[in-house]
């Protein structure tokens, strides 16, 4: 599993939908509007946005919350040097008895979709003539 351009795009698709479900939201609420006239006008299936609505947070989405603020944090004690395998094995370590392991894909993927890259340029070799 490459983690790239992919999944930064379905990242911001889903950003993207959580905007426009917000939006309703509020559109209904201050104005009082219909949510399916709005819907309509928006092109978003009105079950759709039910579903949005009374949406719980799965397992998983609740696993990389948390995995998302130990990323952060240790990105800012050292400055944001670590790249995926090296915060892989910071977040195991830091891992309390009974927890489960987590993997490098999985960090990855969490650290792709939100933008937290090492701040370690990478160096060419210049050639002088």
């Amino acid at each position: 599993m490459v983690v790239g351009p992919k999944q930064r795009q379905i990242a911001f698709r889903h950003d993207l939908k959580q905007k426009i479900y917000q939006l309703i939201k509020e559109c209904h609420q201050d104005c009082s509007w219909p949510i399916g006239w709005i819907c309509k006008t928006v092109q978003v299936a009105r079950s759709a946005y039910y579903k949005w609505l009374h949406h719980k947070p799965s397992k998983r989405e609740i696993r990389d919350q948390k995995i998302l603020k130990q990323i952060k944090e240790i990105a800012k004690s050292n400055n944001s040097l670590f790249g995926s395998p090296k915060m892989t094995m910071a977040l195991n370590a830091q891992r309390k008895e009974g927890e489960p392991v987590v993997y490098r894909r999985t960090v990855s993927r969490i650290m792709c979709v939100n933008g937290i890259r090492t701040s370690k340029g990478r160096f060419n070799k210049k050639i002088s003539l």
